[in-house]
Parts: structure tokens; sequence; C-alpha cells
């Protein structure tokens, strides 16, 4: 209803809004006249004043003259002002200081008001007050002008956000473009008065809309606390603290909102300018004061933190929170289940417990009890934290060594592809000029690449290279050159080392297929074994083959075997020999090379594997391209040089925490009982490392040395299953489709990604997104092209940001990659193609890079926010960086990294930013061993996702509220920041959209509650929707919110338990067990990434039974089981590859179907302007039909009558003898409390289509539309009473026919009453009963009966047990003989708030209760 405003209300406000009462009727200028600057100081201090980038220095030095003033001395400045003169640069410096103090006032209790009502805490009266000081002091203008510009400031600014904001709403879907059409039939309008005012009336209803909006967010954000209010009273802060005042400020914020909206929209023709004039008692609006209190606003504006930040003893709460979140999980929490883990029960109340952190340090061998408990307990927490069973120490170290080691292979990778980038261009470029006659023969790219690998190798100068390769050439070989530098320099002495420093400029390995494809076979009929096998025979029956020959005169000479045969016998032996040798796993190639050599009789080293025989390099697949053997190269040496500094730094650093000891006696005396030493360690290759030393061998205990020396992971074994690992090749293949190839999932990768640094409240200027963007486009597109010493530019970025983790760790893609590496390592070629294809494939290879790039973006962005945080924070001090380290990221910072260099101010930095990206952005490397091994299964999708939102979710709490509570200001204040960033992400982003389009669709929670319990998917109970239109005949378009913002997977739990109670409420039960483990329910919620059936296996599922989950029929039983169509296994096929199929197909086919409008097989027509904003923000919006939901609804009504059967065996024969009488009336009762249940449901969903617009006449269409439904059922379902279910007499009749049959048949009495198998009249008093029971009540059987039926049952009190209530004595004639029993009769369930079973309260007058409870002995 619209709200008008009289002239006398607005003049009556007008004057009452102003504390000082100078506005409007008052003319300013009768008392306080503006005056130019009298003195040569005050004129210089107003030329600071009106200047927003000085105005805080000349602020500076009025507080000084101020104090000196009050102290007796003489001013820094003189003004020589009387008290009713002021100058125009002080008035703007009031209102600018004023505006900016009640802005931050209104943002920071965003913060304090959740604060102050969680905590009974103070903050919110703490700020005010200092607030209103400051106002006071320094922010009231004295002037008209001076309000104007205050006004202007503190309302303009927000207001001007606000509506940009809002006028992005006619832009989605077809809104702007109906709207548009609309004005144009407008302008047919021949009568120019009438064409006029119905374009100014669209005009004005459009701006009413977007001002309301507009003014009444920024007026519940920033409006101060006492100012007036004409259409709203406020609630009264008066003498209000702590929770109470937090309330009262809220409503009082929305109260303020709702008058802002109002006025926003009375005020629509004027503008922004007369709606804050009016509103705030301006008559005469100056629209120069507000031009220049916008602009001036965006120099003033300081963060919210930062204020926050330095309120005085903010930091306690959060002191005392982490506090006590330390006592409660380590001292309460640890002493409770210490005892199962070992440890006696008075030791784990009465024992002191040792850090957290030390607990990774201690053996279950320990001698000490305390130690070995803690320990087991840690090995269980093992697989749910990051670094497993690793110190912090030894995980950095080895995260370093990791990351060292992938950084060298991207940057190698990088470097080759843009090599080979411009030898393919150089080569089309001469191939053209071929072509054109300029040059007497074509150059291919083969030609190129065979040149950069002579240059390389030292065979060829760098400028005998196109000058359009030597730049990135000779960055490859410089790195290259470094590489084997260092890995010929950590060689222990030997044939390898010689080779290697006497080549250090053109050393380079040569690669075989053998050593990378597990599945690498020869088969013995081809051409490459029969010439191994040749060159073989050749060796035996040579000069130097005399102990070939013995051998194989031993081994396969005898009876009937010629001298030949068996050499021939022992020549094919030795080629499988050499293949053996081949996949044997050495730690290093070289190795395995020399063992070939070796069983060939080559007397020298073999050094790179080029020395071999070409018959034996062709057996073991020699690849001659330059990429394979730079990263073969690459690869060994890096990874060899870098895992030797790893154990060399481990060794060192396990000894000094005490997990490592130098002597065995040294570990006994530390409290190992049985230490072993310390044996070899993967990935050392030829290397020797002071940790495997077996010269000055390590002790430790055993389990802490196995967790040290090996990488093996709980599934590796079962990986090498071959149907194992196609069922996780078939998963893996799937989801890979639906993300990496699917258009719509990686655009909304993209913009999803940037809630991560959102998280944490890390936007801003600190750092680029473009410059991010740029970056990582690059990257992926552009290697090999542009000017060659900026790529190399990027790829000093690219270096850094994979040298400290922070690039290529995206979750899925990640994830997925890993498995199909997994897989193709395995033995069995059948899987080989799929997996092979995905990871290797030039186009799934770019997908897989573009669906990472979306991650690196705002990782790269993060790191370098972090980067100039840290910077900042550290203020060019190690140990100011030091103290963080401790403080924050709970380790001690290294001095050395882990190639040697000492650690510097700027290492610092970097690390602080990596540790902090890592940890509050979900990162790869980071999942927990217990997801890394549910990732390995063929069960949950993307299991590693939610994994890592958890992690990361709880990180950005628990960093945030350490840095709160820290004593550093600047810490404190990004403490905050994170919090609120927190906040924003967890529900305010949702919120504050829900509010904005609530207000123009008029659908708010409430309404979408309903849309999700009683019509929305059932995978949509929890989500987050966003109505996006206003409902039109119960129409409009809905967009899903939690697709959107990742943190989704940790809000829908919590979500789930509204959900389950609104559920709950609306049905009148109190399950708790239903509320928790319930259908949609927080614990399925939770669980449900990791156990749902994956996407691969879905189809085949449903084929099996002929229906989807949803109840979509695929086949049915008529079909026939074969045929080319219409066939059982014709659907099932079209429908596994419908589900299976890529998401490019998928996305592909809705543009399709939309442009030629063909519906969905639901019917659905899809609106092209939807599909291109799904593919274009991966936000879908799709249409809502209440009315359609509501009939499917109503079709589920007529199969209520049949289906509340099924589930109970009501007219079969089990148990015949017990199941009669009292037994089925009870089972009778019970169906109809599920008939009442689902006829409730139903009841209620009328009740919501009626609040989304459709009308009793449009429901009662929608029933009468389907047939079996009677017009009395229809009446009573409308009008909310029951219609209870009936029973069949003839299905009764027929089973006491068939008893009878029985007993003929089997010359047999059960000795069964007609009355007692079907007990009819009891039967139709519960139908009685029941019939036209109001569905407001509960469910008849399970109300509290009359007090008169209860009066005479004795109550029972803890005081008085049941067994001390008296039975009275009943006294009876002796009974005559009696025959023996056939069968007990079945006695029904007594309730005991009556004292009757259900049946006797529905079935037995009052009389003949009050006999039953005499009888029982309780009357």
């Amino acid at each position: 209803m619209a709200v008008e405003i009289t002239l006398d209300q607005l003049k009556e406000f007008a004057k009452n809004s102003d504390r000082k009462k100078n506005i409007l009727e008052t003319n300013p200028g009768d008392k306080v006249k503006v005056v130019k600057p009298k003195t040569q100081g005050d004129a210089l201090l107003e030329s600071l004043r009106i200047n927003p980038m000085t105005f805080g220095a000349a602020f500076a030095i009025d507080k000084a003259n101020k104090e000196r003033k009050e102290k007796g001395l003489e001013p820094i400045t003189e003004d020589d002002l009387k008290k009713d003169e002021t100058t125009a640069g002080r008035e703007f410096q009031a209102s600018l200081a004023g505006a900016s103090a009640n802005i931050l006032e209104g943002i920071s209790n965003l913060l304090t008001i959740p604060v102050d009502y969680a905590f009974d805490t103070s903050f919110t009266k703490d700020l005010n007050t200092v607030t209103r000081k400051f106002v006071e002091d320094h922010g009231s203008p004295k002037t008209l002008t001076g309000d104007i510009t205050r006004i202007g400031v503190q309302y303009g600014l927000p207001s001007t956000l606000t509506l940009k904001l809002v006028n992005q709403i006619p832009k989605l879907g077809n809104i702007r473009k109906s709207y548009t059409a609309f004005r144009k039939t407008l302008s047919k309008i021949e009568n120019k008065f009438l064409r006029r005012s119905a374009k100014l009336g669209t005009s004005i209803a459009r701006r009413s809309g977007q001002g309301g909006l507009a003014l009444g967010a920024a007026d519940a954000l920033v409006a101060e606390p006492d100012r007036q209010t004409l259409f709203y009273e406020p609630v009264s802060e008066a003498g209000k603290t702590g929770r109470d005042l937090a309330a009262a400020r809220f409503i009082n914020k929305l109260k303020f909102g709702a008058e802002g909206a109002t006025f926003g929209v009375g005020f629509a023709l004027a503008g922004k300018a007369l709606p804050i004039g009016a509103k705030y008692g301006l008559y005469k609006p100056g629209a120069f004061a507000l031009g220049l209190g916008a602009k001036a606003v965006d120099k003033v504006v300081t963060p919210v933190s930062k204020v926050a930040s330095r309120i005085p003893g903010i930091q306690v709460p959060f002191k005392l929170a982490n506090r006590g979140g330390e006592l409660l999980v380590k001292e309460l929490g640890t002493r409770i289940v210490l005892p199962a883990f070992g440890q006696p029960l008075k030791g784990a109340w009465t024992a002191k417990l040792p850090d957290f952190a030390k607990w990774r340090t201690f053996s279950t061998e320990s001698v000490k009890p305390l130690e070995a408990s803690l320990k087991r307990l840690d090995n269980k927490l093992a697989v749910l934290r990051s670094m497993g069973q690793q110190t912090g120490v030894q995980y950095s170290l080895n995260t370093a060594a990791r990351q060292e080691i992938k950084r060298a292979a991207r940057r190698t990778e990088k470097l080759l592809e843009s090599i080979e980038k411009r030898s393919y261009n150089l080569a089309k470029s001469f191939e053209g000029r071929y072509n054109k006659g300029v040059h007497n023969s074509p150059a291919s790219q083969d030609y190129y690449l065979d040149g950069v690998l002579e240059f390389l190798k030292g065979q060829k100068t760098l400028a005998a290279l196109p000058k359009d390769l030597r730049v990135t050439a000779k960055a490859l070989k410089t790195d290259m050159d470094d590489i084997r530098k260092v890995f010929g320099n950590l060689l222990p002495s030997g044939d390898l080392r010689e080779a290697v420093l006497k080549n250090v400029k053109g050393y380079m390995r040569k690669s075989f297929a053998v050593f990378e494809n597990p599945g690498y076979a020869v088969p013995e009929t081809s051409p490459l074994f029969k010439k191994a096998k040749q060159f073989a025979l050749n060796l035996i029956n040579g000069k130097g083959g005399a102990v070939f020959r013995v051998q194989a005169k031993k081994v396969y000479g005898g009876p009937g075997v010629s001298q030949g045969r068996a050499r021939e016998l022992q020549a094919e032996e030795m080629v499988r020999e050499i293949l053996r040798l081949g996949k044997v796993d050495m730690y290093d190639p070289i190795k395995n090379l020399n063992e070939i050599g070796k069983l060939i009789r080559m007397k020298n080293f073999i050094a790179t594997g080029d020395e071999l025989p070409t018959v034996i390099k062709n057996l073991l697949g020699q690849q001659n391209n330059l990429k394979s053997q730079v990263m073969t190269t690459v690869s060994s040496m890096v990874t060899q040089s870098t895992n030797k500094l790893l154990f060399d730094k481990l060794a060192k650093a396990l000894q000094q925490s005490g997990i490592l000891f130098r002597t065995e006696e040294a570990a006994k005396r530390a409290g190992i009982m049985n230490p072993v030493k310390v044996g070899k360690a993967q990935g050392l290759g030829a290397m020797k490392s002071l940790l495997t030393d077996v010269r000055r061998p390590y002790y430790g205990a055993s389990d802490l040395v196995e967790a040290i020396t090996t990488s093996k992971g709980p599934l590796d074994a079962w990986i090498q299953n071959g149907v194992y690992k196609n069922l996780l090749q078939l998963k893996t293949g799937v989801q890979y489709g639906k993300t990496v190839l699917s258009p719509e999932t990686q655009v909304r990768n993209f913009y999803s990604a940037m809630m991560f640094p959102l998280a944490r409240g890390v936007l801003g200027g600190r750092a680029s997104a473009t410059d991010a963007i740029a970056m990582v486009a690059d990257d992926i597109f552009n290697a090999g092209k542009g000017n060659a010493q900026a790529e190399l530019r990027l790829l000093d970025n690219i270096n850094e940001g994979i040298k400290y983790g922070v690039l290529d760790e995206n979750i899925v893609a990640s994830e997925l990659q890993a498995v199909l590496r997994e897989v193709r390592n395995g033995t069995i070629e059948s899987v080989e193609g799929l997996a092979k294809f995905l990871e290797k494939n030039p186009l799934t290879e770019k997908a897989a890079r573009l669906y990472a790039g979306g991650d690196n973006v705002w990782k790269w962005f993060t790191y370098n926010w972090y980067k100039s945080f840290t910077k900042d924070l550290f203020k060019g001090n190690v140990e100011n960086a030091r103290k963080w380290f401790r403080e924050v990221a709970g380790r001690e910072l290294q001095q050395t990294t882990l190639t040697g260099q000492k650690v510097d101010i700027n290492e610092a930095i970097r690390q602080a930013a990596s540790w902090y990206t890592r940890n509050t952005v979900p990162t790869y490397s980071k999942v927990p061993l217990a997801i890394q091994a549910l990732r390995r299964t063929p069960f949950g999708n993307f299991v590693s996702f939610p994994a890592e939102m958890l992690r990361t979710t709880f990180n950005n709490m628990m960093i945030s509220a350490r840095e709160a509570a820290s004593d550093n200001p600047e810490l404190r204040s990004m403490g905050i920041r994170g919090l609120m960033g927190l906040y924003t992400t967890l529900g305010g982003v949702s919120l504050a959209a829900k509010g904005l389009y609530g207000s123009v669709t008029g659908l708010g929670d409430n309404e979408m509650n309903l849309y999700k319990q009683y019509f929305a998917p059932e995978y949509q109970a929890n989500s987050n929707l966003l109505p996006l239109t206003k409902p039109d005949d119960g129409k409009f378009k809905v967009v899903n919110l939690s697709d959107f913002i990742p943190q989704s997977v940790v809000i829908e739990p919590i979500e789930a338990i509204f959900t389950k109670l609104r559920e709950q409420k609306s049905l009148g039960d109190s399950d708790m067990l239903e509320i928790f483990f319930g259908k949609n329910g927080p614990v399925q919620t939770f669980f449900e990434s990791y156990i749902t059936t994956p996407i691969g296996f879905e189809p085949f599922i449903d084929v099996g039974r002929g229906r989807t989950d949803t109840g979509k029929k695929i086949w049915s039983d008529s079909d026939p089981t074969f045929g080319l169509e219409g066939s059982k296994f014709s659907k099932s096929f079209a429908h596994i590859l419908r589900v299976l199929e890529p998401g490019i197909v998928t996305s592909s086919r809705k543009f399709k179907d939309a442009i030629l409008k063909q519906p969905t097989p639901t019917g659905v027509v899809r609106e092209t302007s939807d599909v291109i904003i799904g593919a274009g923000t991966g936000l879908k919006p799709y249409n809502v039909d209440i009315s359609e939901a509501l009939d499917y609804k109503i079709s589920e009504f007529t199969r209520i009558r049949s289906d509340v059967f099924k589930a109970e065996d009501f007219y079969k024969f089990t148990d015949v003898k017990r199941r009669g009488g009292d037994v089925i009336v009870d089972e009778f009762i019970d169906i109809q409390r599920e008939a009442f249940r689902l006829q409730k449901d139903i009841y209620n969903s009328i009740q919501a289509a009626k609040e989304f617009g459709l009308s009793d006449r449009d429901i009662k269409k929608l029933f009468k539309a389907r047939k079996g439904i009677s017009s009395k059922t229809i009446r009573n379902i409308m009008r909310g009473k029951f219609t209870p279910v009936t029973f069949s007499e003839t299905r009764f009749k027929k089973k006491i026919e068939t008893l009878r049959k029985r007993e003929k048949e089997q010359d047999f009495d059960y000795d069964l009453s007609k009355r007692f198998i079907f007990p009819k009249n009891k039967l139709k008093r519960v139908i009685r009963r029941l019939n036209r029971d109001s569905f407001d009540q509960p469910f008849y059987y399970d109300r509290p009966k009359d007090k008169d039926l209860r009066g005479s049952i004795p109550v029972i009190t803890p005081d008085v047990g049941i067994a001390s209530i008296r039975t009275p004595e009943i006294k009876t004639p002796p009974l005559p003989p009696q025959p023996t029993p056939v069968a007990p009769q079945p006695t029904a369930q007594v309730i005991p708030q009556t004292g009757l079973t259900a049946s006797e309260t529905a079935l037995l007058s009052p009389e003949e209760q009050a006999i039953r409870l005499k009888q029982r002995g309780i009357a």
C-alpha cells in the first residue's frame, strides 16, 4: 500500500531533523556568518582544509592549536574569528569529518552488533560514545551549506554505489529487453501529451524502485542512531547496553532502511538530491556541495577494520575465545578420549599435556605411557591433517622440495612449448615463402627443433639458430647448465659424476618409452623384437660369447634340441631380460641402462643412454625429439638433486627436534624401546644423503622412520587391480567431462573462485585482478607469441607462483589429473586409452589448464595482496617476520632455504604470503590423507573440494581470530577484516542479494523456504535460492546461489537443520533423529559428496531398475529386451549416453534447443537469455511454475490410497494367529497416521501455493483435472480436513475364504474367529473418529486424551514408581476346566499416559474403557 506524505508532515519532520534547529525556518546566516580567513596563518590552513588530500593536516593543526590554547600557550596559527563566524574551509572540514565518522560507525556496527549480541559485550555503545564525542567536537557544521555537504557525503556515496548495483537488475534475463520494447510501443501513441505522459510514467516507476532500494540500503547502513524518523517509530536505545543495545540498534537499522526506501520511491522524479534533502530537513539542497562531498568521501573513508582494530580492548574477547577453544579441545577433549588409547584413566586427568605440535615427535614404541598414548591418538588425527604425521618443519621442507621439482618441470615445459610454437611459426612462414618461390625448399618444424637440441648439447652455436628462437633457447640452456652443474656437484664420486661435470654444457640423457610408459611392451612377433634377437644371437655366437654359449647349452640344450635352437632360445630370453631390466624401478634410469649394458657385455659406463647399440635403443623405445630428451634430463636431475638437499636438511632438523639420533644408545636413552636404522629413502636415485649414510647411520622409532622414508598410500595396491582401475577410470573420465570439458562449469569456476579471497576480506588496491587475469591468459594462450623477453618475464612470475605453491593447485583439475596418472601408471593395458587421451591430448590438456587458470587468477591475486600486506607488516625487519611466523603460522622461520640461500626479508615476505594463500584458499596439495585415499575409490564426487572448503573455512576463522587477538594493531585490523570477509561469504553476500532482490520481487526468505520445502527439486532442499522476478500467476525466475558460492558446502549442512525443523513443524512432528539423520538432513548433507553414487555409475544403476532417482521412466516392462528402437536395450543405451556426455555437448544442445524452442522431455522450453547468462556467468536462471509443481504434488495424492498400504502387511497372512483384532486396528491407525502426514503435506503445499499468487479456483482446477478424486475429497483437502483411507472388505473376505479353504485342505483348525481376522466395526470406528479431522491439530491418536479419562490413572512420579502402585484384588469364582489354547492372543502395546492401547482408546466407550482400566488394576 502506498504511503501518502502531506506537506505539513514533511515540514514538521524537517524542522525536527537537526538537533541545532538551524535549518529551514531559522536562517543559519542570521546566527553564523561565513567569512574569509582573517589572518595569514588561517588563510594557509584554509587552503589545506578545502583539499581532500590535505585536510587531515589542517585537522591536526587545529587540534594542536586547541590543546595549546587550553594550556595557555600561543597557538601555531591564529584565526581571530568570533563565535558567530566561520569559514568555508572549516565548514567543509567539519562536514567531511562528521560524515566520515557516521559512515564508519554505521559500517562498524555490522561487526559490533553481532559480537555484542553473541557475547553481551559493549562495543556498540563504546563505539557510539567515541563517535558522538568526535562528531560533537569536530564533525558538526554550523551552516546550512555545511550540513548539506555532510549529508551529501554521508548518504550520497553509499546510495550512489547501491543505485549502481540496483541498476544491474534490469540487465538480467528479459527484463531490460521487455522494458525497452514496451517503451518503443509507447512511442507509437499519436497524441503527444499522452505519449509523453506514458513514457514519464514508466520512467518514474522504474526510477522509483531503483531509488527506493538505493536510499533504503544506504540509510540502513550509515544513518546515525539518534536521528529523527517520520513513518517508523524507532526502538528506544536509552539505557540499553550489551545484547539489548545490539538488538535495538539492529531493529532501528531495518527501520531506517524501510523509511529510506519510502523516500527514495516518493521523490523519484527529483533524483537523489530532493529525497535526501527533504528527508533530513534540507529545504535548499546545494548541488555543488553534494558533488564536492561525493568526491571528497573517496579520499577520506578508511577501511572499517582499521577503525574497529583501534577500539580499546577489542582484542580481549578474541584472546579469551582462542584460549577457550584451546582448553576445550586440548585439555578437556584429549583427556576424555586418552584412556581409549592406552593411558590409565587417572593418568589422563592428572598428567600435564605437552603442546599439540610435540605429539608428532613421539613414538607408539615409547617407554613413556603418556607419549605412546598421545602418539596413538595423533596417528588417528593425522589422516585428517594436511601434513599427516609430519612435524611442521618436516612438512615445510617436504613441501618446498615438491614445489621446487614442480617449478623446474613447469618452467622447462613452458620454455619448450614456446620453442615448439615459434618453430612451428617459422616452418609455416618458410612454407609460405617456398610456395611463393622465395625459397628453394620448405623447412619443417622438426628441423628447427633438432637445431635447438644440438645447441643444448653444445653441438651448435646460438648464432646458428634463427633469431626468433634465440632468446628462449638461451634461457633454456642457461637453466639446464645450472641444473647440470648442481646435479654433478651433488653426485658422489664415480663414473656418472665424472661424465656430467666433464660435459656440463652439453650433458643430455636419452629418453626411452620403456621408462616413461608403464604399459610399454614389444610383441615377440614384431620386427623390433626380431632384430634385437638377432643382435643377441650374434653376441652369443661372437668372439666374446663363450659364457652365453655355455649357458645356452646348460639351460636349453638336451635331447632333441639342436645347438642352434638352444642358442636361439637363449637369445630370446636375453631380449626379454633387457625389457624386464628396463621396467625394474632402480630410482634412476641410468642404473637400468648400465645393467642392460652389463648384460650385453658393454665395457664403458653408460652416462646418457646414447652409448647403447641402435638396435637396443630401438627395442627400449628411444625418443629422439627435443621435448622428451630435455624433460627426461631435467626431471631426473632436479628430482635427485632436490631430494638429496631435502634429506640432508631433514636429517639435521629431525635430529635437532629429537626424532632421530646418532647412535642406538642415544635413541634408547630418549625412551625408544627398539630403535631402528634409517635405511633407503625414495627419490635419491644415484645420490647419497646424510640421512641414509650407512657408515654413520641415524636411529629412530620404527613408525617415525617409516613415515620419513616412504610415501606409499593406503590404496596403492588396490589401484593395480584391473576391475578396480576400470571403475576408477569411468568415474574420473565422466567427472572430467562434466567439469573440465564443460564451458558453463569453466566460467562458474572462474567467477566463484573470487569468493576465496573475499572470505578473508582480501580485496582492494594491494593487488590487481586485471594483472592476474592477463598473466594467466598469457600462460594458457600466448606461449611462443609476441616478444620473447616479455615471455621470460611472464615465466618468472609463473616460476615464483609454483615455487611457493600458489599456482596450479586447483582442487578439481588436480584431483582428476592425479587419478588419471595413477590409473595410467598401472599394469592393465586395456585402460590405457582413455586415461592417456584425457591426460595428454592437446585439447583436453588446454581445457584442464584453462580450468586451473580460473583458480590461478585469484590465487595469484591473493598471493600478491598478502605480499603487499606482509611487506607493510614486517617493516623491512626479519625479526618482525619471525615473530609473525611464531604467532600466526605456528612455526619457526628457517634460517636458510632448501637450496641453502639465507632467508632475507624478501624471502620471508614470499613465504608468509604463500602460507596465507595456501591455508586460506583451497589447495590440492593440502588435501588430508583420508581424502586422498577416498579420492582413489570409485565412490563420491570430487571429494577433495568439500574437504578443502572445510579446512580453509576453519582456517579463515582461526587465523582471523588469532590475528584479531594480536597486540599489533595492523595485524589486529587484518583479523577483523578476515572475520568480516568470512561473514560476507558465509551469509552476507546471499543476505544482501536476497534483501535487494526480495524488495523488488516481494519474495523473501519465508516465501523461498516455502518453495524449497514444497515445490523445489529434492536436491535443492538446502540450497541458497535467489528469486529474480516477481511471481506472476505463480511463475517467476530463480537462480541457485549455491552453485556460485563455494562456501555453500559448509553452509548447507547447517541450513539442513533449519530446513528439517521447518519440515517437522509443518507436519506437527518433533523427531530429533529424523531432524539430524533423516533424508536431506545435516548428516546426509555433510557426507553427501563423500558417499553419493559417482556421476559415472548413476546411469547404469538407473537402467538396471528402469527409472531414475526422480522417478522418470527409462523403459517399461512391456518393452522388448532387444531391438534398434523402442527396446529396453536401446532406451538404456540412449540414457547412458545422455548422462555421461561431456558438458560441452550438453551446453551445445541447450543452445540449440533454446534457439529452436525445443521443449525438454518434461516440457520446459529454455529461454535463450537464460542459457546465455548461464554460459557467461556460470549462474543458470530457470523458470519456476508453482502451478505445475503443485499439479505434480496432487498427482502424488492420487497414489496415497494405495501407497500407504504398501509398507504394511495389512491384507497378508504374515503371522496370521497373532495379527488380528486389536493388532490389525493398530496397524490400520498407523496407516491412517501416514495418510494424515501425506495429506497434510499436500494441504501445506496448497497454502504455500497461495503465497505465490495461486487462487482457490486455480487449485481446484488442478484437482478436478485428476481422475479419481471426488468433490468431497477436494473440498476436504482445500479446507484442511483429513479424508481417511478406507479398507477393502473384499480383500478381507478373500482372506477369510482362503484361510477356511486351507483349513479344509490341511484338515487343520486355525481357531480364528471372523471378527478377529476382520475387525470390521473397529476399523469403521477408526474412520469415523478421523473423518474431517483438522490438519491444524496433531493426529487424533497422538493427542493427549480428555482429562476425565486420565483422571483415574495414578500419576507416576520419580518417588512413586510403577511397582509401588497397589493393584486391587479382584475376587472371582474358580473357572471350570479350560481347553488347551491353540495360540496366545496378541497383546497390543499399552500407552502409559492412558493405560489403554490405541485401538481401545479409539473403539471403547468411556464406560468400557473404565472397565478395562479396572481389569488392569489401575482404575
